[in-house]
């Protein structure tokens, strides 16, 4: 039996979570390529984030990275959250192809993604328990 380790494993997962494939290409979301040809397997969407000033700009999503991002939409999440979702596990998937330069930091840099992801996973629950606390008891009024 093949013995895969937490790299192997946390890599995989971001892969399939959406992620930019490490070795398949990917380039950051801001990053086209130098003669304007597409990059095969990336499809392009704009999206307003660049507009609020947040440095995104029109984003290149891959088809996975697409589908997890309807994915996360559905479940309440805003335009610039699901930018920052996809982002985030590009930036995991983009750390696990460097160079292994110390064993600990493999598990700490998948916990920090994970800490990241279950943040804005509590974000659309959180506005909404918020909501229906203001529809039952209206904020008092400001003096």
């Amino acid at each position: 039996m093949t013995k895969i380790s937490r790299r192997v494993a946390v890599r995989s997962a971001a892969g399939l979570a959406g992620a930019a494939a490490t070795g398949a290409g990917a380039a950051p979301a801001a990053a086209t390529p130098a003669d304007g040809a597409r990059t095969k397997g990336h499809v392009e969407e704009r999206t307003d984030a660049g507009a609020r000033g947040s440095g995104g700009g029109p984003g290149r999503w891959t088809a996975a990275e697409l589908r997890d991002r309807r994915r996360v939409l559905r479940l309440g999440f805003t335009e610039e959250e699901a930018d920052c979702w996809l982002l985030v596990a590009r930036a995991g998937a983009a750390f696990f192809a460097l160079p292994q330069t110390h064993p600990s930091d493999t598990p700490d840099v998948a916990d920090a993604v994970h800490v990241v992801q279950r943040i804005l996973m509590q974000r659309p629950a959180y506005k909404k328990y918020r909501k229906m606390g203001e529809e039952e008891e209206p904020p008092p009024p400001v003096r």
